[in-house]
């Protein structure tokens, strides 16, 4: 690969200039100089780019997964789960301990628990769904999603997203 390359790769990985130069840590003038050819960047300099524009380009879990888990706390009611699951237009919640994922309420989970007098949710909740760090491979993370509804991205034992099976059927 040679310079006249990094303007290519950068759009190919979605990028742009600022967000490339931030995580090369140069400035943005200085990567639209070096695209432009307007400069001569040093070896170091055309390494990180190089790098960061590799590792862009692997195809992680963590890009599409959605940020926002809708979950309820184990001692909550079922119905709650099964509200937001309405109004949110979602097929499962998960169900939290504080900030521990402990379960996961399916559309599957409320039907077979309907008619019950008022359970909460750990009394409804399905096993939790497996989880995997952001920087897992999105087609492991398909082979998962053929077995479970849902995948919950870890970072440091915390929950940051979650990847379903409509999720990666966009991609």
């Amino acid at each position: 690969m040679d310079l006249s390359d990094i303007r290519k790769l950068r759009i190919k990985v979605g990028l742009s200039q600022t967000a490339l130069a931030k995580k090369v840590g140069i400035s943005q003038a200085h990567i639209a100089k070096i695209e432009g050819g307007k400069v001569d960047p040093r070896y170091s300099t055309v390494s990180k780019i190089f790098h960061c524009l590799k590792e862009e380009e692997k195809d992680y879990c963590k890009k599409y997964m959605t940020a926002h888990i809708y979950g309820i706390q184990e001692d909550e009611k079922a119905s709650s789960a099964s509200k937001i699951m309405r109004d949110q237009g979602i097929s499962q919640v998960i169900v939290f301990r504080d900030e521990t994922v402990v379960g996961m309420i399916t559309e599957e989970d409320l039907l077979r628990h309907s008619g019950e007098a008022s359970p909460r949710a750990d009394e409804v909740m399905s096993d939790i769904p497996p989880m995997v760090s952001g920087t897992t491979s999105s087609d492991s993370v398909k082979e998962l999603l053929l077995e479970f509804p849902a995948v919950i991205v870890i970072e440091r034992e915390k929950a940051i997203g979650i990847i379903t099976r409509s999720d990666l059927i966009k991609r």
